[in-house]
């Protein structure tokens, strides 16, 4: 699978939480697992926050994320980001696009990662920035995960049940 190749050994990248590069063509890949697995509470639905513009896009993933058993919510400029950021209860998880009407995904990221309640809540940056510039100012700017579209349903729900911590580790390699 796509984390096959994922170890927490002692290497500098594991320590920071390992993020995994993969190159498809012309998708990139990158989730970080969080340090500890999440316990699941019977009956949890982790709520998940789509800020995007494409109405289409926004209805696939809605759709996908719904039949996985997420609870989704949706914003498309900076005021309904900080309406549906205020929201109970709080997303879990945010998928964040770049280009936005009335802001930058990366602007927003930054800002999020100096608030105090936000700066630990999970971001994917769900974007058609595919230059290595764009990905690693995602990164460096504290994202969690990275995916570019066009994208495949399936990558991005184990993506986002990866940042989530809902999958199990893979096992050690000998």
């Amino acid at each position: 699978g796509f984390f096959s190749g994922l170890t927490m050994d002692a290497n500098p990248e594991a320590e920071g939480g390992a993020s995994i590069l993969k190159k498809k063509g012309y998708y990139v890949r990158i989730a970080r697992r969080p340090p500890d697995r999440r316990e699941v509470k019977q009956g949890w639905q982790p709520t998940v926050l789509e800020v995007d513009d494409d109405p289409e896009l926004k209805k696939l993933i809605r759709t996908y994320l719904s039949l996985e058993g997420f609870r989704m919510r949706a914003a498309l400029k900076r005021d309904d980001i900080l309406i549906a950021l205020r929201q109970q209860p709080p997303p879990d998880l945010i998928l964040l696009d770049v280009q936005l009407p009335d802001a930058n995904g990366f602007d927003l990221l930054a800002k999020m990662r100096h608030h105090p309640v936000l700066k630990s809540m999970p971001v994917i940056m769900l974007t058609a920035e595919a230059t290595r510039e764009a990905v690693l100012r995602g990164l460096q700017g504290g994202a969690d995960g990275y995916i570019t579209k066009p994208f495949e349903p399936d990558m991005l729900i184990t993506a986002v049940k990866a940042v989530l911590g809902l999958t199990p580790a893979p096992p050690e390699k000998k």
